[in-house]
């Protein structure tokens, strides 16, 4: 790739290799009528790109969403970004509409990064609140490029094939590409599933590197038994993502005719790989070493002791490539960052003697919708403990560890569809749920149970202090076994029974004056005398708060609705099992039924001059 220490930027690497060799072929689109890009047509895209940003107003430090698949326009947009110095902000195409909201909202607070600051941000997470995204300066930016072109064996004839277009948060995807394009490489945009087709590419293209996620590698070496085509120009197929079962990995010779590497990449910065020297056996069962003798590794047990070697437990990792934080996010930063500055990876495998790290369960995030079809999912019926599926040879999927998810703020809702204002002379709010048995059942899931009985607190008191009516509905604690349909969300026997299970939670304690219903359905107006008692108190809208997000709220939700009551739904307030089942209920209530707002804004509402706030 050449020197880094007179290149300062990744457009400073590019500019190199328009300089060596402006008429070498860098990008290539195979699909219906062949086209190729040299670095320098690629340059000019980059330079048209970066005038067009400017004239609306794109200047440096600024920070631009940039979501789009790999392509040529994908590459401009980075490139223009950085040689105008701004932030791109990367999100893959795969991940949700409401995740690249909320990235957009988030990065759009706050003043631009200084001249010495950001280089790049990447997201490493999609689910609900704050997002996580992963900060890299310049020089951060060039050494992940760097260990990736080592990783890939990246050189000026290299010909790689990006099979996968949408990966929605992993270490595959754009700084792989990125590094190919450095080191003088070619890249073949042909995205597809389906070997047969791909291998078409490879014979065409003379592809000579491509990387692959474990259960598409396990295609590959099924479907090259049979193919027709010519395969003999491929080189190295990387496999990287999760485990690799060593019986899939020792067919990959045989099979494709090329040299398996075996990498362990996290977005946050590590990447171990297998290199020639490590032996063969080594090759097949590792995912080598990490890129830096600085780099350390360590394997925790579920309480967080250090395991010896060679004992599997969560694998932690903590050196140069390694950021220390995410941007401008504590809360995630104490959940997947130790107090001593190791990345919690959420793989789960071991160490061996020689230093190489073995993955057993890896982090995996699975297919998401396109970008452009909008997805309907179904609530699943509440139950303790979700299934999980069988996994497909070669990809074991990992259970992450389990910590409470980020409450959404303000800037992350969905938008408001309703128009409505919350008037406190108008306003009931409604609790449900909030007894310490669900508390305590969905605290040992995701659920952020400290934020949401905080919350809880502050709008009930709110409430009280201007004479908002306090109704609190809990459903039934006994149910016939034989009555069908889903069960309760958590059944009163078991450990947490009894009078304590039972009673509310310390915050929102009911008081002489509040209302407590008992609901025999997941609404709290089926077979209750809620709607009666919004009339006698003369009220037309109701604040929920509680739990659960995609069944108890969501469901309340739309019979207020039904019954033309605004229902204003507290979405740092509620919570549930899953990031999802949260954000699922936010996105269906502001599509259907609701106003979806924030504790700030009811607590404003709630001011002592009752004033009004608008909905979110």
């Amino acid at each position: 790739m050449g020197s880094d220490a007179s290149r300062h930027t990744l457009d400073d690497l590019l500019r190199e290799r328009v300089e060596r060799h402006p008429s070498r072929v860098a990008l290539v689109d195979p699909a219906g009528a062949r086209r190729a890009w040299t670095f320098g047509e690629l340059d000019e895209r980059v330079r048209r790109c970066a005038a067009r940003l400017s004239e609306r107003g794109v200047g440096r430090g600024d920070r631009v969403v940039v979501r789009l698949a790999g392509s040529p326009d994908l590459f401009a947009q980075v490139f223009a970004l950085v040689r105008l110095g701004a932030v791109p902000v990367v999100v893959p195409p795969g991940v949700r509409e409401s995740v690249t909201r909320a990235v957009r909202g988030f990065t759009a607070e706050g003043e631009p990064s200084g001249p010495d600051g950001l280089a790049l941000l990447q997201l490493a997470g999609d689910g609900v609140g704050v997002p996580r995204l992963v900060p890299l300066d310049h020089p951060g930016l060039l050494r992940s490029v760097r260990d990736r072109t080592a990783a890939l064996g990246a050189d000026e004839e290299t010909v790689h094939l990006v099979v996968e277009p949408e990966v929605t948060v992993g270490a595959r995807g754009l700084l792989e590409w990125l590094a190919v394009l450095c080191a003088g490489g070619r890249l073949v945009l042909r995205h597809c599933s389906d070997p047969d087709v791909a291998f078409g590419v490879v014979a065409a293209e003379r592809v000579t590197h491509t990387s692959l996620p474990p259960e598409l590698a396990v295609r590959w070496t099924q479907a090259a038994a049979i193919t027709a085509y010519d395969l003999s120009s491929l080189r190295t197929l990387v496999v990287g993502g999760g485990a690799f079962h060593e019986r899939v990995a020792r067919r990959v010779r045989p099979a494709l005719g090329c040299t398996l590497t075996q990498v362990f990449g996290t977005v946050e910065g590590l990447v171990s790989w297998t290199r020639p020297d490590d032996g063969f056996e080594a090759r097949m069962t590792t995912q080598g070493r990490p890129a830096s003798a600085d780099d350390e590794l360590r394997v925790v047990d579920e309480e967080g002791r250090e395991v010896p070697v060679g004992v599997s437990g969560h694998v932690l990792t903590r050196g140069p490539a390694t950021v220390r934080g995410y941007w401008r996010s504590p809360e995630h930063d104490t959940c997947f960052f130790t107090a001593d500055g190791f990345h919690r990876t959420g793989a789960h495998g071991h160490v061996t003697d020689t230093g190489h790290v073995v993955v057993e369960r890896g982090p995996h995030a699975p297919a998401r919708p396109a970008a452009s079809v909008r997805a309907v999912r179904p609530i699943p019926a509440p139950r303790s403990r979700p299934t999980r599926p069988q996994p497909s040879e070669g990809h074991t999927e990992m259970t992450p560890p389990m910590f409470p998810y980020v409450m959404p703020t303000p800037a992350m809702l969905p938008s408001d569809r309703t128009g409505w204002s919350l008037d406190p002379a108008r306003a009931a709010l409604l609790v449900l749920n909030l007894q310490n048995r669900f508390v305590r059942a969905v605290e040992q899931q995701a659920a952020p149970v400290t934020e949401l009985l905080a919350n809880a607190r502050r709008l009930v008191a709110g409430a009280r202090r201007v004479g908002v009516p306090v109704i609190h509905s809990v459903p039934a604690g006994e149910r016939r076994a034989d009555s069908g349909g889903p069960m309760p969300y958590a059944r009163p026997d078991g450990p947490w029974a009894g009078a304590e299970a039972e009673s509310f939670a310390a915050q929102v304690e009911p008081r002489a004056g509040d209302t407590v219903l008992t609901a025999r359905k997941y609404s709290a107006f089926a077979r209750t005398r809620l709607d009666g008692r919004l009339r006698e108190l003369e009220r037309d809208q109701v604040v929920i708060l509680g739990l659960y997000a995609r069944a108890g709220v969501l469901m309340t939700a739309g019979d207020a609705w039904a019954q033309d009551i605004e229902a204003f739904v507290v979405a740092d307030a509620v919570a549930d099992l899953s990031p999802g089942g949260h954000e699922f209920a936010l996105e269906w209530v502001a599509d259907t039924c609701g106003s979806v707002t924030a504790t700030d804004r009811v607590m404003t509402a709630f001011g002592a001059d009752h004033s009004t706030a608008e909905a979110v």
